[in-house]
C-alpha cells in the first residue's frame, strides 16, 4: 500500500522525532535520517529514508521527481543518524541505470512493499512487474555512502 504523498508532511516530522528518541528502535533497523546542505541555500534539511546496508554501503533510493537528492551530485557530506548513532558521509546521487538497477532489485527483494513508490506493480507470484521495472529505472535515484567519515559530536 501507499501512503499518499501529501500525508509525508505530516508523518515525516513525527518519524523524524521518534528516529531521535529511544523508540527508535520501531523503525530504525530500515529508517533513517539523512541530513545534507543546500548547495544553493546553505541551509541543512533532514529527511527520513528507507536505507538498506551492504557492506560498507548505505543506500538508499529517490525519485528523480523529489528534489533533495540533486544537492548530493558529485559527491557531499551528509550526516546519517541510524539507530541514533550519528556519524559524517560522503554520499553521492546517481541516476547510472545499470548501478541503480543492481541495487534497486537488491532493496526491492528486501522491500516488496515499497514497489508500489516506484511505481512497480508486483505479480501474482510476488514477482516485480518488468514493464513497470523499466519506468521505474528511469525515475529512479540511487544515493549512497561509503564508510563514515569520521562521527559527529
Amino acid at each position: 500500500m501507499k501512503i499518499p504523498e501529501k500525508l509525508f508532511l505530516f508523518i515525516n516530522p513525527i518519524i523524524k522525532f521518534l528516529l531521535r528518541s529511544p523508540m527508535h528502535g520501531l523503525f530504525s533497523d530500515s529508517l533513517m535520517l539523512i541530513t545534507f546542505k543546500g548547495r544553493i541555500s546553505g541551509r541543512k534539511f533532514t529527511t527520513p529514508v528507507r536505507y538498506i546496508r551492504y557492506e560498507n554501503l548505505i543506500l538508499c533510493f529517490s525519485s528523480s521527481e523529489n528534489r533533495w537528492w540533486r544537492n548530493l551530485q558529485g559527491g557531499a557530506e551528509v550526516k546519517l543518524n541510524i539507530k541514533r548513532e550519528e556519524r559524517m558521509y560522503l554520499a553521492e546521487a546517481t541516476t547510472e541505470r545499470e548501478e541503480t538497477q543492481k541495487w534497486l532489485l537488491y532493496y526491492l527483494d528486501l522491500f516488496p512493499g515499497d514497489a508500489a513508490y516506484h511505481n512497480v506493480r508486483l505479480e501474482k507470484d510476488n514477482g516485480l512487474n518488468q514493464q513497470d521495472l523499466e519506468i521505474a529505472l528511469q525515475h529512479a535515484v540511487l544515493v549512497k555512502a561509503n564508510l563514515p567519515l569520521y562521527s559527529s559530536a
